[in-house]
This record gives structure tokens, C-alpha cells and sequence, in this order.
């Protein structure tokens, strides 16, 4: 509690009065009435014993002790009294004189008189009286006199002291000073506003600061700045009022932050203090003028911003790690750990046009594992997948940081060598073949035999360069597999029988060399029809996927390459096809299936100009028609003229249509669409290739996605984790337009896959950053799209190799 001026200015003058009546009753300067009082006692008993002297001296003894009783009855303050012979015994006596008389002399009581009795010219006793002790109590220091006249001073000087000071001071008072309209002005001001004089004495306080502070504004005047509770934001200086000394000339100080804290050290408010020094006429430093802006709730939004921008780039990490973790699964062989063929692909493309322009060297490698399909027959397929899981994990092992390894397919691997000379590589393959004959299982041993070709060699593209490994491959199983052939020890005119490798007997037409498939152009439109419909797109990746298993058992490595393409662009025509008919969430009306079946033409026209490959657009072109030829189109070719890829593409985009889930059904059962592919065999499809196909499945070397809301593919993850990735990076450098335009396609991304939570969080994203162009809702909607992605992302902690796959069971007869 603050004590006023006033108040201080009075005790003083009230103390000071008091101390100089003290002194002067100690100096004697004032009359003691306990002396006074004290002599009257002893003339009083001088009295007595005159009269007690003269009885004595006539042996009136009872009218000495009559004398006595009259004397105590008569005076109020006398205790007792005695009359005592020499030898001790007492005469005569009032009261209890032996008790109290013992009892004073004891304590030493002021109150005890003797006075000596003579008779016959001798001693002949002593009158004692006792009175009432005169220094007892508060008396023993203090007159009662005195106590009284302090008791009605005191009062009366304090009240006049009071009040003829606050008449003084009121004209000293600065509220008063100055003037009224002046003072409402300072206390409008939001800010507190405070004037010190030049010893930092706090003279003017507006009702702002004072608030700040919770006391009254008189409780601040006269007390010194460093003695409130202020703290200086500048590290090393303690105290908001040793910044002012850089105030103390002529220079202002701006901008200064502080600190309001209470006793236990806790920030209560934040300020920014600007500070002005007051001069005089004469510009002599006469004070400070201070104004306290509050800024607390603007630096309680940048701390939390702050924070918010903190979690914000920790959880861009976080998906960014998530993303390369979703890049390597959609990227990589399930089982082996080893590149998947499209990938290898886009590398192959890559070190290809390096080779080309650069000069540098160059080598692929085809590795075969010898006899495997006797080890699926006759230690079952487990078994089977046990060595090309330990074969994967040799060649990544042996293989050099820039080597890229990839399994082709079924028991075929690929291992591309960039800088590599032939013989470097040649060297690389006689260790990879001495490694698999050292790989050691419960019950038998392997081997592998290796094809190797170099860019010299003369290869128009990387599937040429591969089709000369292949070439080698075929020689090296032919010579008696477990060994190394280079393309550049073949025979030119070497033929390799095809029908040891394939099923199908080749035409003239496709015998002839076709032109080369550029992966990034097939690439490309993929991604354009991801963007346009990522539901057809990941339809199209599992339909490729099928077609090339089931392609790798009936032909070469070259025509499984372009089964594979034409698979992924089937359903490419797609872009062409209104969105009111591509996305529309129910069954198609007759006229919409009208206008989506142009999307098959329109298809072979993107194929056909894009690559001029006949055999690429043949497969794309006929695998809607049936085996049986009813229903197709005129001069098609029907049942094994049609060509065989054509066929492939057949089974296996039915068989993914029937087992995936639509907005108006559900998928069927993997056993129900495996009868459906055998009761359509011979009249809809190959019934040899059906049983093909069905052989493959039953065999477990793949697996197939299981169509649910809540097990989304890695490559559909992928994708949807690049694009919040950049959606974060726009809202955390605060580009709204961007953001918006990301939200756009990311929701439209959401919708096409049916992902209802993030397309309602990309939806929000885009309403509220349409609103409102603050930083803080970009970042918080940020967080909202990172939630929802990181829900669906925490399914592939389960199983880290495939998350939404589940091995097709054996399928009997």
C-alpha cells in the first residue's frame, strides 16, 4: 500500500513535535507532577510525625494509632501505616502494614516513607508510611500530565498539519498545475503516458499507465522509475530505466521494448516505450516524457506464429521424409527391394541421352536365374520368392553407387552400368555370377547366366541395347547357362529360336524392327491423365502391371516392353472426354456411354501420333474386341489374328474393372472375377491366356490392390504428398495465389479418388484463403491438409513394403 505525500509531510511534523516535548520533559523543562507529588508526601509525614512525637512523648498510644486510622482514612493513596519501637515491634498500625511494608521495601517502591520518632533526647522509634507508588507503569517513564497533553496535541497538530499542507500542496500538485483539458487529453490516450524529472522521480501519470500498473495515480508521484517493475527486453541490461541514460541528451529513443512483471518474475504485459527528453528554456535537462504502448496481444501472435511457423516447417520435413519413403516404395520391386521396370525406364532414358551427348560410357546387364521354374514346382512358391529376394539383395549389394538394378521380371533382372567400359562390366558380371553360385539354400544351390551389351555396340535405343543383352542371355543358356556373354563375341548371324522363348510365332510385320518407345513422352501423358483423372491413371499402373506379368510368359523382353506401354496409355483418350461424363459419380446414361466410348478412338490418335508405332496402336486399337469376333469392327482381326497383346490388355483391364470399387458398386471378390475371366474364356478372351493369366495370379509373385476408401496406393500417396509439399512451401512463403491454385487441383485430385476428407480440407483451404490473405489462416489450413494426409500416410506403417495389397489365393482347376 502506497503512502501519499501529504501523509508522509504530517507524520513528520506530528513526530518532531512529540520528540521536542520529550526532550524537554527529559531537560526538566517541563513541571513533573510525580515530583511534585512526591514532596507533598514528605511534608505530609513530616506533619504526622509531629503530631505522633507529641503522643508518644505522653504514652498515648491509642491515640497515636487513632491518629493514624484518621490520617490513611483522609488520603486515598495511602496504602497503611505503622509506628515501629527501635527494637523492631510494631506500636501501632493501619492496614496490613507488616505484609505491605515488607512487600515494598522488597520491590523498592517509591511509595515507602519513615520518619524518626525521639523521646527522653533519644531514638526512640519510626512512623512508616506506605503510599500508592508513584513510578509504576507507564508512570515509571511518563508523567500522567504529560500522556495527557500528548493525547490531546498529537490529534489536534495532526489534523491541522493535514490540513494546512494540503492546502500548501495543492498548488504544487502537476494535476493541477496543469491544466484541466490538457490532462483529459493524457488520459484519453491508450498509451500510458509518464513525466519524470531529471532524478527519475515520476512527476505526471496519465490513467493509462497507472491501470497498467493497477495502483492510483497519486500513489506514482515523487516515486523513483527504477522502483517499479519494469524489465528491459535488451539482453544484459535489467530495468527499463538504464536504457534512458541514451535519452538523456537531445536524441530521442524510439521503438524500446519492456516488460511488465510481478513479484514472482512473471511477464504481465509487453511495451514499446518511446522517450523524449523535456529541456528548459535554456535547453538544460530538466526530465523524461515516456508513453508505454501496449503491444501484448501483438507479441503474443508473434510468438505464436512463431511456434506455429516452427511446427510448420518441422511437419513440411515430415512429409518430405514421407514422401521420399513413398518415393522409394512406388519406385521399387516389392520383393526384391530392386527398381520396378518404369522407373528403370526413365534412368535407362536418361543415362541413354548422356551416353549420346556426353560420350559417356554405358552397359546394361540381363541376369537370369537357370531353372527357376522348377524351384517354384518343386519346393513351392515361397521358396521361389525366397530366391529372388536373396538374388535382389546380391546384386544391390555388388552393384555400384551409380549402378541401377531392376527386377525385369519373373526371374530376370536388369542391372544398368553408367561409366562402366565393357570390360569393367564384364568384370562386375563374373562377380555377380560367382556370388549366386555362393548363395546357399536348405536344399539345392542356384546359378544365373548374365547377358551383357555396351552403347558402342550399336544399338538404335535403350530396348535395343537390352534386346542385344537378351540375345546374350539366350546364348549363355544355350551354352550351358552359369556364364558371362558379351554382345560383341555373338555371331551376327546368330537366330535365336523364338519358340524357346515365346509362344507365339512372330509375323513378318513384327519381326521388323519398330521405332523407339520414349518413356518420358509415355511419362508425360500419364501424368496428364493423373491430373485429369488420377482414378483412371492408377487403374491404368495396375492394368500395366498385370499386362506385363502376364506378358513375360509368352514373349520377349521387347514385346513384353510394349505391352506394358500400352497398357499404361489404354484408357489415354480419356483426356478428350467431358467432365460431366468422366467424373460423374453414378452409372452413365446411354447417350454418356456414347460419348465415353469415343474416348477409344481418340486414344489411338494420341498413340499413333505420338510414337508411329504400329504394334503399340494395334494393341491399343483392338483390345476391345472379342476373341470370338462378335460385335467387332470391320476387317478386325478376331481370335489369334488378333494381336496377342491385344489380347492381354483384354484380360487384364476386365479383370481389374470387376475387382475394383465404384462410386455406384463395389468391387467383386477376386475368386468371382477369376470365374467370370474362365465363363468368358473362348467367346470374350484367350482361353489359353486366361489360364495363363490365372496361373500367374495363383502363384503369388504379385499382389493385387484391394479397393477400399482406407488403403489408397503408394503412387496415389505419392502424388498427393507432392502436392501438399508444395502447397506448404506457397503457404509458409505466404503466396496466396498459389496456394489456391495447389488447393484447386489437389482437391480435384481427392474427388477423382474418392478421398472425401481431403477433398473437404482442400475445399476449406480454398474458401478461407479466397477470405482472408493473412499468413496465419494460410499456415493453419496448411496444417489441417497435413493432418488429413499424414491419417491416410499412417496405413503404410503396417507393412512397409505394400500397405493396400493382399496375395490373391490359389485359384483351383
Amino acid at each position: 500500500m502506497k503512502i501519499s505525500t501529504k501523509t508522509k509531510l504530517t507524520a513528520s511534523i506530528v513526530l518532531l513535535c512529540v520528540s521536542a516535548i520529550l526532550l524537554a520533559n527529559l531537560a526538566d523543562l517541563i513541571p513533573d507532577e510525580r515530583k511534585l507529588r512526591s514532596k507533598g508526601r514528605i511534608d505530609l509525614c513530616e506533619a504526622l510525625a509531629t503530631s505522633v512525637t507529641f503522643l508518644v512523648s505522653k504514652r498515648e498510644f491509642e491515640q497515636v494509632e487513632t491518629q493514624l486510622q484518621l490520617f490513611a482514612d483522609r488520603y486515598d493513596d495511602v496504602v497503611s501505616t505503622g509506628l515501629r519501637y527501635n527494637s523492631g515491634g510494631l506500636v501501632a498500625q493501619t492496614g496490613d502494614h507488616e505484609r505491605n511494608w515488607q512487600q515494598g521495601v522488597s520491590n523498592q517502591d517509591d511509595g515507602c516513607y519513615v520518619v524518626a520518632i525521639d523521646a527522653n533526647k533519644g531514638r526512640w522509634g519510626a512512623l512508616e508510611l506506605q503510599f500508592t507508588p508513584l513510578y509504576a507503569g507507564i508512570n515509571r517513564y511518563v508523567s500522567g500530565s504529560l500522556i495527557k497533553m500528548l493525547a490531546l496535541l498529537v490529534p489536534l497538530l495532526t489534523l491541522v498539519c493535514y490540513f494546512h499542507l494540503n492546502r500548501i500542496l495543492r498548488f504544487l500538485d502537476p494535476k493541477r498545475v496543469v491544466p484541466n483539458r490538457v490532462r483529459q487529453t493524457l488520459d484519453s490516450f491508450a498509451e500510458g503516458v509518464v513525466l519524470l524529472d531529471a532524478e527519475d522521480r515520476i512527476v505526471l501519470s496519465n490513467d493509462a499507465f497507472a491501470r497498467h500498473l493497477k495502483v492510483p495515480v497519486d500513489s506514482l508521484l515523487g516515486i523513483k522509475f527504477s522502483e517499479l517493475p519494469f524489465e528491459s527486453t535488451d539482453e544484459g541490461k535489467r530495468g527499463i530505466a538504464s536504457l534512458w541514460r541514451e535519452a538523456r541528451g537531445e536524441s530521442d529513443l524510439r521503438g524500446v521494448t519492456t516488460r511488465l512483471i510481478d513479484g514472482a518474475g512473471n511477464v504481465i504485459a509487453n511495451f514499446s516505450v518511446n522517450v523524449t527528453p523535456v529541456m528548459d528554456d535554456a535547453g538544460n535537462y530538466q526530465g523524461l516524457m515516456a508513453a508505454f504502448a501496449d503491444v501484448t496481444p501483438l507479441e503474443r501472435k508473434r510468438a505464436q506464429l512463431a511456434l506455429t511457423l516452427e511446427d510448420l516447417h518441422r511437419s513440411k520435413q515430415e512429409i518430405s521424409i514421407q514422401n521420399k519413403e513413398l518415393r522409394y516404395l512406388a519406385t521399387r520391386d516389392p520383393l526384391t527391394s530392386c527398381l520396378n521396370r518404369r522407373t528403370f525406364f526413365e534412368l535407362f532414358d536418361e543415362h541413354w541421352n548422356r551416353a549420346k551427348t556426353d560420350g559417356v560410357p554405358l552397359c546394361a546387364m540381363m541376369v537370369d536365374i537357370d531353372f527357376f521354374k522348377p524351384i517354384n514346382d518343386n519346393y513351392g512358391h515361397s521358396m521361389g520368392d525366397e530366391v529372388l529376394r536373396q538374388t535382389g539383395a546380391l546384386l544391390n549389394s555388388l552393384a555400384s553407387e551409380t549402378d541401377v538394378v531392376c527386377r525385369y521380371g519373373g526371374e530376370e533382372f536388369s542391372v544398368l552400368m553408367p561409366g562402366a567400359t565393357l570390360e569393367e562390366a564384364e568384370a562386375a558380371a563374373e562377380r555377380i555370377r560367382i556370388g549366386m553360385s555362393e548363395l546357399q539354400f536348405p536344399e539345392f544351390s542356384i546359378t544365373a547366366s548374365l547377358g551383357l551389351s555396351g552403347f558402342e555396340l550399336g544399338a538404335d535405343d535403350p530396348q535395343g541395347m537390352l534386346d542385344q543383352a537378351d540375345k546374350c542371355l539366350y546364348v549363355a543358356k544355350r551354352n550351358g547357362r552359369n556364364q558371362v556373354v558379351r554382345f560383341d563375341t555373338v555371331p551376327a548371324d546368330l537366330v535365336v529360336d523364338e519358340s524357346k522363348i515365346s509362344r507365339e510365332k512372330q509375323t513378318p510385320e513384327e519381326t521388323a524392327t519398330p521405332p523407339a518407345i520414349p518413356f518420358p513422352a509415355v511419362s508425360a501423358l500419364l501424368s496428364a491423365m493423373s491430373y485429369r483423372d488420377n482414378q483412371t491413371a492408377q487403374h491404368s499402373i495396375r492394368v500395366s502391371n498385370y499386362a506385363a506379368l502376364l506378358a513375360q510368359r509368352v514373349l520377349g523382353p521387347s514385346d513384353v516392353y510394349i505391352v506394358e506401354i500400352a497398357a499404361l496409355l489404354h484408357d489415354i483418350g480419356k483426356i478428350g472426354v467431358p467432365d460431366a461424363i468422366l467424373l460423374k459419380p453414378g452409372p452413365l446414361t446411354k447417350e454418356e456411354w456414347r460419348q465415353m466410348e469415343k474416348h477409344d478412338r481418340i486414344g489411338v490418335e494420341i498413340i499413333n501420333k505420338s510414337f508411329k508405332h504400329p504394334r503399340l496402336t494395334d494393341i491399343v486399337r483392338f483390345h476391345h474386341v472379342r476373341f470370338d469376333g462378335s460385335g467387332a469392327l470391320p476387317n478386325a482381326p478376331v481370335g489369334e489374328d488378333l494381336p496377342i497383346g491385344a489380347r492381354i490388355l483384354t484380360i487384364v483391364d476386365s479383370f481389374d474393372a470387376m475387382i475394383s470399387d465404384r462410386p455406384y458398386r463395389k468391387g467383386m471378390p477376386v475368386a468371382d472375377a477369376v470365374a467370370e475371366l474362365r465363363r468368358c474364356a473362348g467367346s470374350q478372351f484367350d482361353p489359353q491366356l486366361v489360364e495363363t493369366f490365372v496361373d500367374v495370379m495363383s502363384a503369388g509373385g504379385w499382389t493385387l490392390p484391394v479397393a477400399s476408401e482406407e488403403a489408397l496406393p503408394s503412387e496415389l500417396l505419392l502424388s498427393i504428398g507432392e502436392q501438399v509439399e508444395c502447397l506448404v512451401e506457397a503457404a509458409d512463403a505466404g503466396d496466396r495465389k498459389t496456394f489456391v491454385a495447389l488447393a484447386e487441383r489437389l482437391r480435384l485430385t481427392a474427388e477423382h479418388s474418392e478421398v472425401d476428407s481431403l477433398a473437404q480440407a482442400a475445399t476449406d483451404a480454398i474458401q478461407i484463403a479466397s477470405e482472408d490473405e493473412q499468413l496465419e489462416r494460410l499456415v493453419q489450413q496448411s496444417f489441417e491438409l497435413l493432418t488429413v494426409c499424414r491419417s491416410m500416410r499412417s496405413k503404410i506403417a503396417a507393412d512397409p513394403v505394400d500397405c493396400n495389397a493382399a496375395s490373391l489365393p490359389p485359384v483351383s482347376g
